[in-house]
């Protein structure tokens, strides 16, 4: 996970805005009345954020409360206070020592949960390194190269890892599905008037977090992954800057209208493929409608990654050039794809964004012909 954690810092050392105290840090003093977006190669948070905060650099720390979510992507991340809602994590190595009032997702190399953390909602957690020592009022679900568990879990939990300790204070109140690469393993005093079950399921997920697998092909294909989305991130920026800066122009009031044009489009075009597809005059119209459309969804987060970025950049009257963009265009995508692991709600929401996404293009393309025909 070191690789991904210095190509985090890299990324994050070239889009570096906010309030610096020093060269190559931010520190983060003030009350932010509003959402607050910080990226750089030292984050510090010293003062209450009232909304989400999102943070991206080498190393994080967040010594105050945050009353809306957190989103943090970097090297290392030192999570101090109180979290209001949920947190979402792309970090080389975390270390939480404080509350998280909902859901907290975590991909990483090394996670710490210490004995001050306490999870109010659900644990979803995919990393080489697992050690949780705190709380865990919602459901536990975490797949690790190693896993110690030596805290509190409330609800079912479903650990998957070639190596599972159970330390001599850990307390489960629900079932536990396991599948550990030793075979079976002794709870001890740990299950509470509840069982433990080992679940062959599971092999398949542990095959893909041993040593080798988790450490090179995990690791490369997540490498591999945010080099490409770059690189089709710039293409299309390169080409496209002026469209994307026009269309988030009064989106804010479009939402919906972009929402349901963007599912017309989701749904319509495939509809329309297939008649074409029937029809023997239309199949060569449909064959090109379709390497359009499947072109589309391949590209689509890299799309919605950029309109993000620029509907960012205009809400928030942020003089960010190309490569600032560029990179900020990034981070969203790797979110949108973290996103996609967490089973029904993340593939909901990436749906809900990619619409909005096709549909804001589609109205900036009827606004541009009707002013050429008004012209």
């Amino acid at each position: 996970m070191k690789t991904i954690a210095i190509l985090f810092i890299l990324l994050c050392s070239m889009v570096s805005f906010g309030q610096t105290e020093h060269e190559g840090e931010i520190l983060i003093d003030k009350v932010q009345q509003d959402d607050a977006y910080r990226a750089g190669e030292t984050i510090i948070v010293n003062a209450v954020v009232q909304g989400d905060l999102v943070i991206a650099g080498g190393k994080l720390i967040v010594n105050d409360s945050i009353n809306g979510d957190l989103t943090a992507a970097g090297g290392e991340l030192f999570l101090n206070s109180y979290i209001a809602d949920d947190v979402r994590i792309a970090v080389g190595r975390t270390t939480i020592d404080s509350e998280v009032g909902d859901d907290l997702v975590i991909f990483g190399g090394e996670v710490i949960l210490t004995e001050n953390a306490k999870v109010h909602g659900n644990l979803k957690c995919f990393a080489g390194s697992i050690e949780i020592n705190g709380e865990v009022i919602g459901k536990l679900d975490i797949k690790g190269a190693d896993v110690f568990i030596n805290g509190t879990i409330k609800e079912t939990s479903k650990i998957t890892s070639d190596e599972i300790i159970i330390g001599p204070n850990a307390k489960f109140y629900k079932e536990v599905q396991y599948y550990h690469g030793k075979g079976e393993i002794d709870f001890n005093d740990a299950l509470v008037n509840t069982q433990a079950q080992f679940n062959e399921d599971l092999k398949e997920d542990a095959t893909q977090l041993s040593l080798t697998t988790f450490g090179t092909k995990s690791l490369l294909s997540w490498v591999k992954y945010i080099l490409t989305a770059l690189l089709g991130i710039l293409v299309f920026h390169a080409l496209f800057k002026h469209a994307f800066s026009k269309t988030v122009e009064g989106l804010e009031k479009n939402w919906l209208k972009s929402f349901g044009f963007g599912l017309v489009y989701l749904v319509g075009i495939p509809l329309l493929i297939i008649v074409a597809l029937l029809m023997i005059i239309g199949i060569p119209l449909g064959l090109f409608t379709a390497a359009i459309f499947i072109f589309s969804l391949l590209f689509g987060q890299l799309i919605a990654g950029l309109l993000l970025a620029y509907y960012l950049k205009y809400k928030k009257d942020m003089n960010w050039g190309f490569w600032s963009t560029t990179f900020i265009a990034l981070g969203f995508v790797l979110l949108m794809r973290l996103l996609t692991t967490i089973p029904y709600v993340g593939i909901v929401v990436s749906v809900v964004i990619l619409a909005i996404t096709y549909g804001a293009l589609t109205l900036k393309v009827i606004r541009s012909k009707k002013q050429l025909a008004k012209n």
